[in-house]
Parts: structure tokens; C-alpha cells; sequence
């Protein structure tokens, strides 16, 4: 009986061990939280960067970055715990209702009734595996994070000097100058990576660029003759309603079959030379402001533009760049605090990890 005892502890203890991913100071990752955050995080790069991920070096990188974050938030929400941080009724609610008012539009950004809004908010909520007490508790955790990371790490985040956010700006410039891709020497990786993302940033700005919004009729690769024939047909009907005086942005919104773009009213930003597919360069810079054009063919389908702003080539301005620099080396004073932050708080904590082959 004794040795059936043991063997039951023994084998209660196995499925425990396998129900978790984590433990951190005595309390428990669990598995299936880990198994949809990962999954998350796999889908999207998997959308995003699919040559990336055929590699399955990323996708292990993947899982353990996404094990991490996860014991990283529970060491704050522990923390908050330790400093006896509040987090008020009023203060879920907001967040639930902020999260609720984004099922208000669908993928085209029509606006759904009330009811399908709820359905929409309730039917992730399944697919999460979630109930709502349990949202609401998951909600009360990730704010419980937030106001240990604002009271201990952003309010003792000074802003960056002006002198600094100057000699910066001047560092931007000798490196876009240089026109290299290697980083300056004398910085770190991370300092590295932090200004050429910067300088790629006010080269963006101040470099010659036309301002564009689009609808996308696509044509898959696979495409018949017919198919191709049927969308530049849709195409130029769509053109037709345009010339016909109908706002851009309310077409697009009904028609364009690229959705992030199409809940913008087309809008796809700034285009640079040497960055859009050539067809589509070649129409948006020859293009006057407030032009439409006919449909142009790409790989991916017909496109109708129309340029709402030109800007030329310009020298890179202190003045006009140093609201936007102050804040940006403010965020990486931000984050160097934080990661310091939370390494002290694993230096001081007992973490242990069980993180199965696969998610």
C-alpha cells in the first residue's frame, strides 16, 4: 500500500510538473498559458516573416523569448504584490472597455451593431480560452505590471537634455553622411542598432517621398487569364466611380483588398524611391497632388493611387527633429532602466524552467 502510495504522490507530481512551463518563487507558469502565447507569437512571425521562419533555430528562439516574457511578468506582478500596489475597479473597467471598443469594426473597418460587437469580443475571448472573470483577472495582473514598471522605472526616467538630444542629432548625421551600414565605432550592439534606427528614421523624413493612398484589387500568382481580365475590370470601375466624384477614402474603405490599409481609407503612408515595386514608383513620383491614377499592374494585383503630398530632398533640421529625438532617446533610457530593472528582480528571485521541445 505504502509503495502504490508513493507511486500515486510520485505520478501526481509528473502531471503537475508537465502542467507547467515555469515556476517563479513557488508560483506556476502553466503550460497552457504558455501554449497560446506561443502560438501567438509563431502565427504571427510565420504571417510576417515566413522565409524567417523555416529555420527552426527562429522558432526555438521564439518559444523560449515568449517563456521569458511570461516569467517576466509574473516577477512584476510579484513585485507589486511586495509593494502593496492598488489596482481599483474603475481602473478594469476602463481597460475592458477599451478592449471592447476595438471589436466595434471588422478587418474592413465597417462598424459592427452593438450585438456583433459582443459576439466578436466574446468569440476571441473562447478562443483564447478564456471566461470573462478570468480576462478581467488577466487584466488586473497586466495593469498591476504597468504601475510597478511607472513607479519604479518611468518616474525615475530623466528626459533627455537638450544638449544631448543636439550632440545626437549630430551623430545621426555624420552616420547618414557616411552612408554606411555598419554601426559608428564605439557603441555597443544595442547603441548601435538604437542610432541606425534613428538615422533611418530622419533619412525617411528628410528624403525625397510622395505621400500615397491605394486600392488593392488583388490577382494571386495562379492567376487565369479571365481572373486577371475580371480584376482590371473591377478596377476600372472603381476608377470610374472616383472620376465620377466619389470620395477616395470611402472607396477604398468598400473595395481595397488589403484590410490594414483599406480600415485607413488607403492611406499606405510615405513611399520612397527604390522602395515600392517599380510600376508603382514610376506612377506616384511622375503624379501630380491630389491625381488618381488609372489602375496600374503589379505582381500582386491592380493598384489606383492618389498622391495627396510631394516632398522634395532636404537637408536634415535640428529643430524640426528634436521633439522626436528627445522622445526616442527618452525610450531607450526607458528601456536600458527596465531591462536593469528586471534583472535585479531575477537575480533575486528562484526561477524554474521546464520548457517542453515543443509549444
Amino acid at each position: 500500500m505504502l509503495a502504490a502510495a508513493c507511486g500515486t504522490a510520485a505520478a501526481a507530481a509528473k502531471t503537475k510538473m508537465e502542467d507547467t512551463v515555469a515556476v517563479v518563487n513557488g508560483t506556476p507558469i502553466l503550460l497552457s498559458e504558455y501554449q497560446k502565447e506561443a502560438s501567438t507569437a509563431l502565427d504571427y512571425w510565420s504571417k510576417t516573416n515566413p522565409a524567417a521562419m523555416a529555420d527552426p533555430v527562429n522558432a526555438r528562439k521564439i518559444r523560449e523569448n515568449t517563456l521569458e516574457e511570461l516569467i517576466t511578468r509574473e516577477l512584476l506582478v510579484q513585485e507589486g504584490q511586495k509593494l502593496k500596489l492598488k489596482v481599483r475597479e474603475r481602473e478594469i473597467e476602463n481597460a475592458v472597455d477599451e478592449i471592447k471598443a476595438r471589436f466595434k469594426k471588422d478587418e474592413t473597418g465597417r462598424l459592427l451593431t452593438e450585438a456583433q460587437a459582443d459576439e466578436t469580443f466574446q468569440r476571441q475571448l473562447q478562443n483564447e480560452g478564456l471566461d470573462f472573470g478570468r480576462f478581467r483577472e488577466r487584466l488586473s495582473r497586466q495593469i498591476l505590471a504597468r504601475k510597478v514598471i511607472d513607479e519604479q522605472v518611468k518616474a525615475r526616467t530623466a528626459p533627455a537634455a537638450e544638449k544631448e538630444v543636439r550632440d545626437y542629432f549630430e551623430k545621426i548625421k555624420s552616420y547618414i553622411a557616411s552612408k554606411s551600414t555598419e554601426a559608428p565605432k564605439g557603441l555597443d550592439e544595442e547603441e548601435g542598432l538604437a542610432l541606425r534606427e534613428a538615422a533611418a528614421q530622419v533619412k525617411t523624413m528628410s528624403s525625397e517621398r510622395v505621400r500615397v493612398y491605394r486600392i488593392l484589387i488583388r490577382v494571386s500568382a495562379s492567376a487565369t487569364d479571365n481572373e486577371r481580365k475580371r480584376a482590371l475590370k473591377t478596377a476600372a470601375e472603381i476608377k470610374r466611380r472616383l472620376d465620377g466624384g466619389e470620395e477616395f477614402t470611402k472607396v477604398a474603405k468598400e473595395e481595397s483588398e488589403e484590410p490594414e490599409s483599406a480600415a485607413r481609407g488607403g492611406d499606405i503612408g510615405y513611399v520612397l524611391r527604390g522602395v515600392a515595386p517599380p510600376e508603382l514608383e514610376k506612377a506616384v513620383f511622375s503624379m501630380g497632388v491630389g491625381e488618381i491614377s488609372a489602375p496600374i499592374a503589379t505582381e500582386v494585383g491592380y493598384h489606383i493611387v492618389r498622391v495627396t503630398e510631394k516632398r522634395a530632398d532636404e537637408t536634415p533640421d535640428f529643430d524640426r527633429f528634436k521633439d522626436d529625438l528627445a522622445n526616442f532617446l527618452g525610450n531607450v533610457s526607458f528601456q536600458k532602466r527596465l531591462e536593469s530593472f528586471v534583472q535585479g528582480l531575477r537575480e533575486k528571485s528562484v526561477i524554474e524552467r521546464h520548457l517542453p521541445t515543443t509549444p
